[in-house]
Order: structure tokens, then C-alpha cells, then sequence
């Protein structure tokens, strides 16, 4: 079971933004990748919840849902919502010869984030 949206949200803010020392005590990399699969899991339980509203057929494949879903919403929705989950899903995997996704990006990605979740109900076509 997962946490509602709002608080996978709140969750990567914390991670952002640390206030404990606890969080704070983990390296910045570490922090900007957990925050990064929070965002992304984020993304694929708003998807859930929208296909499950559309069809339950829809394959469990994210990038099936990823590309069907220019057809059911405005194509610049359906664009930004690929774009940003590719950058997340990228960012999660970890590969020793990558560097982690720098804190500042994921701000951002958590700013897009937050704009697709308000967005997607209301992009409907």
C-alpha cells in the first residue's frame, strides 16, 4: 500500500528540503534519488487511477499507459507527462557509472509533477 499522492509529494519535499537531522544526515545524491522514485511513484498512481477510471484492459506497462495517453488527453499534457516520467525513471536507476540526479533537478521535476497531477483531471479530451 502506498502513501496518497499528497504525501508521496510531501515525502520527496522532505527529502528536498530536509529539516531533521536524520534526513539531513544522508548524502544529497541519496536524497535526490529517493526523492525521484517518490515522484515517479507519484506519477504511476495518478496513471492508475486514471486508467482504472477509462478501461481496466490497460496494460500495466508504463510506457504503454505513457504513449495511449495522447489519445485521451491534450497532446501537451500527454507530452510533458512522458517527458517527465522518462527523466524520473531514468533518474531511479542507479548505475555506477552515472552520477545521481542533482537535487536541483528534482525540484524541478517535483514542480512538473504537481502541475501534471492538478493538470490530467482536467485535460481530458
Amino acid at each position: 500500500m502506498t502513501l496518497p499522492t499528497s504525501g508521496l509529494l510531501a515525502a520527496a519535499d522532505e527529502l528536498l528540503n530536509p529539516a531533521t537531522e536524520v534526513v539531513h544526515a544522508l548524502a544529497p545524491g541519496l536524497r535526490a534519488r529517493a526523492a525521484a522514485v517518490l515522484l515517479r511513484l507519484a506519477l504511476d498512481e495518478t496513471l492508475d487511477g486514471f486508467w482504472g477510471g477509462i478501461t481496466t484492459n490497460m496494460s500495466r506497462n508504463g510506457r504503454t499507459r505513457m504513449l495511449s495517453l495522447q489519445w485521451y488527453v491534450r497532446p501537451s499534457v500527454a507530452r510533458q507527462w512522458y517527458t517527465v516520467w522518462s527523466s524520473l525513471s531514468a533518474a531511479c536507476h542507479h548505475h555506477t557509472y552515472e552520477l545521481p540526479p542533482t537535487p536541483a533537478e528534482v525540484r524541478a521535476w517535483h514542480q512538473d509533477v504537481t502541475e501534471l497531477l492538478e493538470v490530467l483531471p482536467s485535460a481530458r479530451l
